[in-house]
């Protein structure tokens, strides 16, 4: 083999390996954004279901009374583990990576969606959400992955 040759096969080699570490990082992008998208249907239908439930009270547009801001919460809660699980479940590797990936994403955007509708709730509502969104993912992770993460599982 010459020089060339072993020079070509080299670099065939490392342009594959920069191609599948591409694959890995939009995976786990993909990871990520799954378990928030799981979220955010499971909760858009929870309230399209409210809203035939209840429907002088859960309306678009008005707060909702207490207890069924307490029953939104609650069911935006299970949404999010379940969120959680569905990341961990497609994480090609380091799960508890991607659930802190999830975690920082949602709680992003979770901070900007109760600046953009604060008084159209109430506070407590906005405020357990984002509270909640974390012990929530993390039991979703922990139910896929069945332990308790190491230090060398965040890295």
């Amino acid at each position: 083999m010459t020089g060339i040759t072993a020079g070509r096969s080299d670099f065939a080699w490392r342009e594959t390996c920069n191609r599948l570490k591409i694959l890995r990082m939009v995976r786990s992008i993909l990871a990520v954004l799954a378990g928030w998208g799981t979220v955010g249907v499971l909760v858009v239908c929870t309230d399209l279901v409210m809203t035939k439930i209840f429907p002088d009270q859960y309306v678009a547009g008005k707060m909702p009374p207490d207890s069924l801001a307490a029953l939104s919460l609650a069911t935006s809660t299970l949404w999010s583990v379940v969120g959680g699980w569905v990341t961990a479940r497609l994480a090609a590797s380091k799960p508890w990576r991607h659930i802190l990936g999830l975690f920082l994403w949602g709680e992003l955007m979770g901070v900007v969606s109760a600046v953009m509708t604060w008084g159209l709730m109430q506070h407590w509502y906005q405020i357990g959400l984002l509270l909640a969104w974390l012990p929530a993912v993390v039991a979703g992770g922990w139910i896929r992955v069945g332990k308790a993460p190491a230090r060398a599982d965040w890295m």
